[in-house]
């Protein structure tokens, strides 16, 4: 790669996707991997990429509409950690009413904290997100 930085925009979506799939990777190995085998990996796999590009991406496109020209600083932190914070807990939600169709995930059968193992991440992922698109300056990063 070039020493040319991305574009703010497209640098926030790349942040948010690469945040989203990093931890739906993890979900993969923890609970579709390791605390429940069964189902078929390929349809795991399928899963957890779509759900962490397309979450990544609606993360994008929500702080970009709703944090990007109205806050700096602190308050442009705060709202984009919002942002994944309310996304992530609405993911979690979903993904554990899909996953009792599926049981892949063990969200049928460990729904609270099938949930809670989504909404904390999101939470304290929303914080680290915040900070790497708006507490730091582009050139860190």
């Amino acid at each position: 790669m070039t020493s040319e930085k991305f574009h703010p925009l497209l640098r926030m979506f790349i942040i948010a996707v690469v945040l989203t799939t990093g931890a739906e990777m993890f979900y993969l190995v923890v609970w579709g991997i390791f605390l429940f085998p069964d189902g078929s990996i390929l349809g795991k796999v399928v899963w957890t990429m779509t759900c962490g590009i397309a979450m990544g991406l609606v993360i994008g496109a929500l702080t970009y509409l709703w944090v990007e020209d109205r806050f700096q600083g602190r308050e442009a932190v705060i709202g984009a950690a919002l942002v994944m914070a309310a996304v992530g807990s609405y993911c979690a939600w979903l993904c554990s009413r899909i996953d009792a169709r599926f049981g892949y995930f063990g969200g049928d059968e460990n729904t609270a904290l099938f949930i809670l193992s989504g909404v904390i991440p999101a939470i304290l992922g929303g914080f680290l997100y915040g900070w790497i698109v708006y507490g730091r300056s582009p050139e860190a990063v």
